[in-house]
């Protein structure tokens, strides 16, 4: 599957694939998060809407209504260009819609979506872009505020981003039917953090260690990070048509944790789950590419630069080379330190 936007937020313009590990590297204020809110609102928006509001269209009329619903609604502030588009290609595309400024007026122009049946490609996605939904579960847990977030779902309510950390801790308790993921990645996890998150009778989840079960308010930021995934497995979340958006994952992870993360990733991968990854770390960015390389699963890598998000040539190597020189900028500055303090020390 392709995406492809134009005129978006920050964005002039982007081409990504997401076909296995995407990764978009780029430095902060790059448009990265664009894409993964773009590419959530999609196919995480759209089945909310497809048997209600729209119920008695065809799927053919029914689409181009639903996407400027979904992206008026929620991300408005995306849109500040007449000229602004989203393109999405999947399948042997059997369903195409063009000339949107007929259909949506002034606000989105040029929208194109081709479609083969996006429900079979994914079925389920997670954006994963901060552990502190950790932090709120009590709060989730009020029997008001979940009527009133079911509600605003059906409704199409305006909620903004606030509703990914929602989205997320609603997939976080709930379990669907078994999955064929493998069950070592979760063992893995469970050895990294030593540990395992576990929910308690009430629906609130705590960490247990050892023989000592934590509150999540005295656990490293870093672990629930890995907690998150382990859930997520625990409940079955995780298939071959899910897909994972993590953003900046390293945030919150010592540069050794990012590796362990990385082969996490990977690992999922190879077990068919679809994954897009935003980074501006190096060490996270290298070990996927050598992780993916050594499973031998697809990926892509993207440089997120004034407004552009590309690969160079179409090609993996040109693109790292790129990415690399661009994250280590920060390091010039300390060759130049040290440069003119040798020349310091030798002219006394």
């Amino acid at each position: 599957m392709e995406l492809q936007l134009k005129n978006i937020g920050m964005i002039k313009e982007a081409n990504v694939k997401l076909d296995g590990l995407t990764v978009i590297a780029g430095e902060n204020d790059t448009g990265k998060s664009t894409v993964a809110k773009s590419l959530y609102c999609i196919f995480e928006g759209l089945p909310d809407t497809l048997d209600t509001e729209y119920g008695a269209k065809t799927y053919e009329e029914r689409f181009p209504l639903i996407v400027e619903n979904v992206f008026r609604e929620k991300y408005e502030s995306l849109f500040d260009e007449d000229n602004s588009s989203i393109a999405i290609s999947l399948g042997n595309g059997k369903a195409t819609y063009t000339g949107a400024a007929t259909v949506f007026g002034d606000g989105l122009q040029g929208l194109e979506v081709i479609r083969e049946d996006l429900e079979n490609y994914l079925t389920n996605i997670y954006f994963i872009e901060t552990p502190l939904v950790w932090s709120f579960q009590e709060m989730f847990q009020s029997s008001e505020l979940v009527e009133s977030y079911m509600k605003s779902r059906k409704q199409n309510i305006e909620m903004h981003y606030p509703f990914l950390m929602k989205d997320l801790y609603f997939n976080l308790s709930t379990k669907l039917d078994k999955s064929d993921i493998a069950n070592n990645i979760k063992e893995n996890i469970l050895k990294i953090i030593n540990g395992e998150f576990k929910e308690d009778e009430n629906g609130i989840f705590h960490f247990h260690k050892n023989d000592k079960v934590l509150n999540l308010f005295n656990v490293a930021t870093g672990i629930k990070s890995f907690g998150i995934l382990q859930v997520l497995l625990d409940n079955n979340r995780l298939t071959p048509t899910s897909l994972i958006i993590l953003d900046e994952p390293e945030v919150h992870l010592h540069p050794k944790w990012q590796l362990e993360m990385a082969k996490v990733i990977v690992e999922l991968v190879k077990n068919g789950v679809k994954i897009l990854v935003n980074s501006h770390s190096p060490y996270m960015i290298e070990a996927l590419q050598r992780y993916s390389e050594l499973a031998k699963v697809n990926s892509d890598f993207y440089l997120a630069e004034d407004g552009y998000i590309k690969k160079e040539n179409d090609s993996n190597p040109e693109t790292l080379a790129k990415i690399f020189e661009k994250l280590s900028e920060p390091f010039d500055v300390f060759e130049e330190m040290d440069s003119q303090r040798m020349e310091q020390l030798i002219n006394g």
